[in-house]
């Protein structure tokens, strides 16, 4: 049975997803960290880039956006009859254009924009500056499937597009208008604001925990719904009748975090851990950088009962289905490069892959599934439109800059003494640092033995001052007389 937990009592909105009562998903919005992703800009072009087809667009984020040339309103119109014509033909800088986020800033990279503006409910998407219809193929009835594609034409004008989803399929072409009748109004009235306003400015801001909400409960015939907020209690209730959907929706008061008294919260924390173990024992290894992720998969405890073969088989069997469960859990995109266990049949292999695709299936962003390399490590790919949790709630440490090492004593230390040695020829007596413990034990070798020769090298008395804390570290303080140092030394 599917659940969703939805923590919104506090500035941090958290949403979490179960199937008995495993953590399947989860999105956090912190005030400062919110997804921009479907929101709407009046934008300004900064600068146009016909090698690359696209142009740099200024919607008022620190990073500047980016609009390839297929995602203009004006080449989507022109194209049936100019072929591909050059970027420049269609936008040119300085111009204002509405457009929307499709992917969020992540690392470097600026967001991902279109202008292409698209609202989507459960039963109806629409998009202007684009002349497409599209019908569910989820739909059990081909003849109702084609009566549906023949109705969007019908209503449908020649600058929009439309998909009807697998919720239309039992209502009527009343309800159909009506709602394409909204959605058309909402894109108006965001026209005739941003008629009014300079660029850059916001237009429209998804609410994007509500939206999860309701498209999870428009994807699920039923479910159960705990929620803190009574207020969007109250707006879900009145959804979900108005959408007849047969979810039990519960409000939550009491001071007990809604997380915890759900059981939730110890999954949560577990989320950011480098290391996942599997219930036969073996474990996942995960490596995070901006350029992919990499999946280490190890048998750990687990020695089966059956053959070598076998056994690493089932390793895998379950490395595959927690892989995947992870990369949607923590919201990990890009570039994927799972290293299992070596198998020797290759028709294991594939039975690995068809795990993986059909595990993906349930994800709700486009998962590809290339193949296993000639060193045995499969390939995926998960579109990305937002950081991933990793990203969102956690920074990269102070001391090891995200690589998660540390310089060692040695390493310091010997650096230390070639500083000293480049003031080997000045006049100073003497030279003051201060040094962590480990970076001193090493400098000046067991019992001390090491400090006559270095100071006879450097031509200096050399004092120690001491810094706590385990990092490996040092600072030359000051030069000078012996008697300066001293004095400066106490």
């Amino acid at each position: 049975m599917k659940k969703m937990i939805a923590n919104l009592a506090s500035r941090e909105k958290r949403v979490a997803v179960l199937e008995n009562d495993v953590l399947r998903k989860l999105e956090i919005l912190p005030p400062h960290q919110r997804s921009k992703v479907g929101n709407i800009y009046l934008g300004k072009v900064t600068k146009v880039l016909p090698g690359m087809d696209a142009v740099f667009i200024d919607y008022g984020a620190e990073k500047n956006g980016f609009l390839h040339r297929d995602e203009i309103p004006s080449f989507q119109q022109a194209k049936k009859t100019d072929g591909k014509a050059p970027i420049g033909q269609y936008v040119r800088q300085g111009e204002k254009l509405l457009v929307q986020v499709t992917r969020d800033e992540t690392g470097t990279k600026g967001a991902k924009l279109t202008g292409l503006i698209e609202f989507s409910t459960d039963s109806l998407v629409y998009i202007h500056g684009i002349d497409y219809v599209g019908v569910s193929k989820k739909f059990n009835n081909d003849a109702l499937h084609k009566q549906w594609r023949e109705t969007a034409l019908q209503y449908k004008k020649a600058d929009e597009g439309l998909i009807v989803r697998t919720s239309m399929e039992n209502e009527n072409e009343a309800i159909f208008l009506d709602r394409l009748t909204s959605l058309r109004e909402l894109f108006k009235g965001i026209e005739r604001k941003a008629a009014s306003l300079k660029a850059p400015t916001l237009l429209y801001e998804r609410d994007m925990y509500l939206d999860m909400i309701k498209s999870e409960m428009s994807g699920t015939p039923s479910g159960e719904l705990a929620i803190d907020d009574f207020a969007v209690y109250q707006e879900l209730k009145k959804w979900q009748e108005e959408n007849r959907k047969e979810w039990e929706i519960s409000h939550i008061s009491g001071t007990r975090n809604i997380f915890s008294e759900w059981n939730v919260e110890a999954q949560v924390e577990k989320m950011n851990k480098k290391i996942v173990w599997l219930d036969n024992g073996g474990y996942l290894i995960f490596e995070e950088t901006e350029a992919f992720t990499v999946i280490d998969v190890n048998s750990g405890k687990f020695t089966g009962k059956v053959a070598k073969e076998e056994t690493l088989f089932a390793v895998n069997q379950a490395a595959a289905k927690e892989a995947v469960r992870q990369l949607r859990l923590r919201n990990i995109s890009g570039i994927i490069l799972i290293d299992f266990i070596n198998m020797d049949q290759s028709r294991h292999e594939q039975e690995i892959i068809d795990i993986v695709k059909k595990e993906s299936a349930r994800d709700e962003k486009r998962v590809q599934v290339i193949g296993f390399t000639e060193l045995g490590i499969l390939q995926v790919t998960r579109k990305r439109t937002s950081p991933s949790i990793g990203e969102m709630m956690t920074v990269p440490c102070p001391v090891c800059s995200g690589s998660g090492k540390i310089e060692s004593p040695e390493t310091v230390a010997f650096r230390l003494e070639r500083d000293l040695l480049e003031h080997r020829k000045t006049d100073d007596e003497a030279v003051w640092v201060e040094v962590s413990e480990a970076v001193a034990d090493v400098l000046l070798g067991e019992n001390e033995s090491y400090r006559p020769t270095l100071e006879e090298l450097i031509s200096k008395k050399l004092f120690l001052s001491f810094v706590s804390g385990s990092i490996n570290t040092y600072s030359i303080k000051r030069f000078g007389s012996i008697q300066e140092i001293e004095r400066a030394f106490k």
